[in-house]
């Protein structure tokens, strides 16, 4: 066998790989990408883009166990999630900047410092939700921004429901402690003794 035969048999090998791990995730990860997204074209993108990255680990991904290609994927899908958020919420935010009156902000009774407050505000939520567990951050990011169910996010992460509002819960309270939202209550407990 010549080296071409050798590299187009690995070539083949790998595409044979590929369209194994594509036939045996593609249906979940695009309910997936469906129920955190809720707009059909836009999960085609991410299911698109999660196998792009298959494609390109395929040396790492082949060497892995099933169940753990399984969660290797599902981890690549929860990235390209919070990253489609991020970029939808910033397309947003400069889709109503671009609208507004330029004269606006001057004249508005919070002017321009309310709004460098405001945006300053969102940096800190942006680290402090960078911060949390994965599984926090992906039931918060689903909940709040894909606007999913407790029973809908049990349903895709294969929890149940109670779990993920539990969950989500504890990313709320986290959130709001890191930001200054909720008084400590250890403090005065300190102070008592």
């Amino acid at each position: 066998m010549t080296s071409i035969d050798s590299g187009s048999a690995d070539a083949l090998a790998d595409e044979t790989f590929f369209d194994r791990v594509y036939d045996q995730h593609r249906h979940a990860l695009h309910a997936y990408f469906v129920g955190g997204t809720g707009d059909p074209e836009a999960a085609l993108d991410l299911l698109q883009e999660t196998f792009v990255r298959v494609w390109h680990n395929l040396d790492m991904l082949q060497e892995l166990e099933p169940d753990r290609r399984r969660y290797w994927l599902f981890a690549v899908a929860r990235n390209l999630l919070t990253d489609y958020y991020r970029s939808r919420a910033a397309r947003l935010l400069a889709e109503q900047e671009l609208s507004r009156d330029p004269g606006e902000a001057l004249r508005s009774p919070e002017g321009p410092a309310a709004k460098l407050e405001q945006e300053e505000e969102l940096r800190v939520l942006d680290v402090a939700i960078r911060r949390l567990p994965e599984d926090l951050r992906t039931v918060l990011v689903m909940q709040a921004f894909g606007e999913m169910s407790s029973a809908q996010i049990g349903e895709m992460l294969g929890r149940p429901a109670g779990t993920v509002r539990y969950n989500i819960a504890i990313a709320r309270k986290r959130l709001a402690d890191e930001m200054g939202l909720i008084e400590d209550s250890s403090v005065g407990e300190e102070n008592c003794t």
